[in-house]
């Protein structure tokens, strides 16, 4: 035991001693558990300063009080001189290191503890939160996106185009990526190419020849995945937004990937009559978009967005890890 040790002078002169750890590490163990299951949640963590600085000024006070009289009555039983030494004398203050030890230990252990279990809690519940978030935010985007399908679909089978049947299966195409695959947490950028690519055939049915579309791929786009839905709000936005009957219409769609970055174009002609006559409501699926990717890709992605009434331009940039 590497605790105090009370040495006396017996009758004879000679020096003994006696160990007295046990009876000091009880002691200390006490006021170590004392200080980290009652002190510093009762008191300390509910901001009760005064209380808990009172309470360790009485628990030393007590250690002191009851070593003092372990090592008195000691000293006392193994001294046979009368009035040998006082009640408070040269051992009286030995416990008060170990004592403080212990308040310094237990209080670091405790709070560090308790930091790193609210730092988990605090992620978890933001982890919750992240994932309700985008839930929410997906399930916005896909009745936003089947009710312009729709629409299109009932277009055709009013004037009853032969092209009907071929926007039926291209729309299960369609409804099978989103039922399936955009449950996956990431999927295959080209997949999400091929969903838009589906979607850019099924617009094309009901527009006239006057309107240019381009869709450019470059690089391996089997080396990126992706969270399913991400890049359609743009494109739904460009046809929305870029379609004439009246005059020649042109939207460009790039992707380009590069170590393991994707780059993302798309730029319209801003039709002026279309852009009067949408309704506010028409921008939920853009906004939706740009607040996913401020969650899922958080200093890893820029966008930029220019409007110069004349053309409308995105250019988004998404870096993954290796």
């Amino acid at each position: 035991m590497l605790l105090p040790i009370v040495f006396i002078e017996s009758e004879e002169g000679k020096i003994r001693f006696v160990q007295i750890g046990w009876f000091l590490l009880l002691l200390i163990a006490g006021y170590f558990y004392l200080n980290y299951f009652y002190l510093i949640p009762k008191l300390l963590f509910q901001k009760k300063i005064i209380l808990y600085i009172l309470f360790l000024a009485a628990g030393l006070g007590i250690i002191i009080l009851l070593s003092e009289t372990y090592f008195y009555f000691l000293e006392t039983a193994f001294s046979h001189r009368p009035h040998h030494r006082h009640f408070f004398g040269r051992f009286s203050f030995i416990p008060l290191t170990p004592a403080l030890v212990a308040f310094a230990v237990s209080s670091s252990i405790k709070i560090t503890s308790e930091w790193f279990i609210n730092e988990r809690q605090k992620k978890e519940m933001e982890a919750e939160k992240l994932s309700s978030e985008l839930a929410f935010l997906k399930s916005q985007i896909n009745p936003h996106f089947l009710f312009n399908i729709l629409n299109n679909i009932c277009s055709l089978a009013r004037k009853k185009s032969d092209d009907t049947e071929n926007a039926i299966i291209k729309l299960s195409q369609i409804m099978r990526y989103m039922l399936q695959d955009s449950q996956n947490e990431k999927v295959d950028l080209e997949k999400e190419i091929e969903y838009l690519q589906n979607y850019i055939e099924l617009q094309r049915l009901r527009i006239s020849d006057q309107v240019k579309i381009e869709f450019l791929i470059e690089g391996r786009t089997d080396s990126i995945m992706l969270e399913p839905l991400l890049l359609i709000p743009f494109v739904e936005n460009a046809f929305k937004h870029g379609i004439s009957y009246l005059e020649n219409s042109e939207i460009i769609i790039q992707v380009k990937v590069e170590i393991n970055t994707l780059f993302f174009r798309i730029e319209n002609k801003i039709v002026k009559n279309i852009k009067e006559s949408v309704p506010r409501e028409s921008g939920i699926g853009l906004k939706n978009v740009i607040r996913r990717l401020e969650l899922l890709y958080p200093g890893k992605h820029k966008i930029l967005i220019t409007d110069n009434g004349e053309l409308y331009i995105v250019e988004l940039k998404i870096q993954f890890l290796p």
